[in-house]
């Protein structure tokens, strides 16, 4: 089953993709611009079910990054008409989950309204469940408490699931309480792809329409 992560360029994407692997897949940044300039996949099995996860490019950069905002919009539509096109490709098995990676240092809520309501509502028309994931937790003794806190201004949206979770990777000499929250980080990401992944997401309305836009060379809610 197909699982796209997206978001804001250093909103945590690659390194939630390790986390949920429990293994280095996938390549990460400490910089504010990005490390990837198209889309990787990467085949995970959790508790004997298969995914592939589809690490996309960071959204929000600059025309000096490494992919501009308006390029990373693009790919990151191409992709999910390709994979939600039945019709067009024969290796598609559409879509079963979006995954929104933000920050927990963010405070542009229009934007992450504005990512939603392009590439859930718009794109995917609402046909394929969308989690969010908050990242940058580390210092908090309860996770958790972040969406307690802040759900409120997220009302107008509408996620099937989400987690809040550190992003931050294992060294030699990290604190216990570090190492704690990396641990329960990666159980919760597995718990929710697992919970809330869905078999396959198609809309066949798109198979006459996305001809040429590859990218080269290609914890269920409290609220």
């Amino acid at each position: 089953r197909n699982i796209v992560i997206f978001g804001e360029t250093g909103s945590g994407k690659s390194s939630i993709i390790n986390a949920i692997a429990r293994e280095q897949l996938a390549e990460t940044s400490n910089n504010t611009t990005g490390c990837s300039s198209c889309y990787k996949r990467h085949p995970v099995t959790i508790s004997g079910q298969k995914f592939i996860l589809f690490d996309t490019v960071g959204l929000g950069e600059g025309p000096a990054g490494t992919v501009p905002d308006a390029e990373a919009k693009r790919q990151l539509k191409s992709l999910l008409r390709q994979l939600m096109s039945s019709k067009s490709l024969s290796d598609s098995d559409g879509i079963g989950l979006l995954v929104y990676c933000v920050s927990s240092r963010t405070n542009a809520l229009p934007a992450i309204v504005r990512a939603y309501d392009t590439f859930y509502t718009r794109v995917c028309r609402k046909k394929v469940p969308i989690v969010i994931v908050i990242t940058g937790l580390e210092n908090e003794r309860d996770m958790e408490s972040w969406w307690d806190k802040n759900k409120g201004k997220l009302k107008s949206i509408h996620f099937a699931g989400h987690a809040c979770v550190t992003a931050l990777q294992e060294y030699p000499g990290i604190p216990d309480d570090f190492a704690r929250r990396i641990a329960e980080s990666s159980d919760t990401l597995r718990n929710l792809l697992v919970n809330n992944c869905s078999y396959w997401a198609v809309d066949d309305s798109w198979s006459m329409r996305i001809a040429g836009l590859w990218c080269a060379p290609s914890s269920r809610s409290k609220n």
